[in-house]
């Protein structure tokens, strides 16, 4: 709803004509305050709505709680839901995700799993959603191996986890040092078809810089850079810079990719100078670059004007035996 002031105006002109506003027009005016956040004013139309004679439908009751929830009222949460199962409205899967996902902020994991098994019940079949919360909050509780069997619970049921389910499991067994439990869930994780993105790529590589094991975390890097998903590319070029400083020190040395990553990201960000001086690092080191990095530096060059310099590099290329591809010579045409 894009207007709910003007909404609700026109729910007060109803009201004093022949036409009196029913649970649809309630319901949307309430989910609409609650997600600008104007909690007092829903719960007031709430209170209004039911006083003039308008029975809340599950709807109603799931906006309302959501609201309550997006700022942590909880017990106000607990007595919506309360109140809703006395006047016999059947909550559904999201009412139930909310709750479960609010009793496990708020630290009550034994209520959640009684919500949870309430479900079931119920004849309410949770989906990723549910799952996800519930397993979120195991794991913050402490309760990581419940957590974890509730995963596989979920993959029996045929519900497929996505790729929040994944980031909670593995962050928290990287945490925990089981770096290699980690990777085998992260296999997975692949194996099914889900993406992974650079929270889990992080997880992994913070597990094995614990773990001192940096030829590890050179893999991983690999693997983003295979599947393109840099760190970078999400405005965190500190994070890789750290871990360039991590294994120039412990070893092993970092490779090509791990210096592209950096690079790409740097420019993305508009540390020209930064990222030119990690490029002649790249080459004092005597690494073997290949033409995707000289592709990436060559068109930086030349969006920073230095049109005469990225000539020189690329007249450069065949004393380096690299051969240009399509791109490089799209990258020369487009700026000379």
């Amino acid at each position: 709803m894009r207007n709910v002031n003007q909404a609700i105006k026109l729910l007060q002109d109803m009201e004093k004509g022949n036409h009196k506003p029913g649970i649809v027009m309630y319901s949307a005016i309430i989910g609409g305050l609650c997600k600008d956040e104007q909690i007092d004013t829903a719960q007031n139309l709430f209170k209004e709505m039911i006083c003039k004679g308008v029975v809340p439908d599950v709807i109603t009751y799931t906006s309302i709680i959501r609201g309550v929830c997006s700022l942590g009222m909880w017990k106000d949460a607990e007595s919506y839901f309360q109140n809703m199962v006395n006047f016999g409205i059947s909550p559904n899967v999201v009412t139930f995700s909310i709750m479960i996902d609010a009793l496990c902020k708020d630290g009550k994991t034994e209520k959640a799993q009684t919500l949870f098994q309430l479900m079931s019940t119920r004849g309410v079949q949770p989906d990723v959603v549910t799952y996800n919360s519930w397993i979120d909050g195991l794991c913050n509780s402490d309760q990581r191996e419940e957590a974890t069997k509730l995963f596989y619970q979920m993959i029996g049921r045929g519900i497929s986890p996505d790729v929040f389910t994944f980031n909670i499991l593995i962050g928290v067994i990287c945490k925990e040092g089981m770096v290699e439990k980690a990777q085998k869930l992260f296999d997975l994780m692949i194996q099914r078809g889900v993406k992974p993105g650079t929270i889990i790529y992080s997880a992994l590589m913070n597990g094995y810089c614990l773990q001192n094991q940096m030829d590890e975390v050179t893999k991983v890097l690999h693997s983003m850079v295979v599947r393109r998903c840099g760190l970078c590319n999400v405005r965190r070029v500190t994070k890789v810079q750290e871990l360039l400083k991590e294994m120039q020190a412990r070893g092993p040395s970092p490779n090509v990719y791990t210096y592209s990553i950096l690079l790409n990201g740097l420019f993305k960000n508009d540390s020209y100078e930064e990222a030119m001086r990690v490029f002649e690092e790249m080459e004092n080191d005597g690494l073997k670059e290949n033409i995707v990095t000289y592709n990436t530096v060559i068109d930086n060059m030349c969006k920073a004007n230095n049109l005469d310099e990225a000539n020189k590099l690329f007249d450069s290329l065949p004393s380096k035996s690299l051969k240009c591809d399509t791109m490089i010579f799209n990258i020369m045409i487009k700026n000379f």
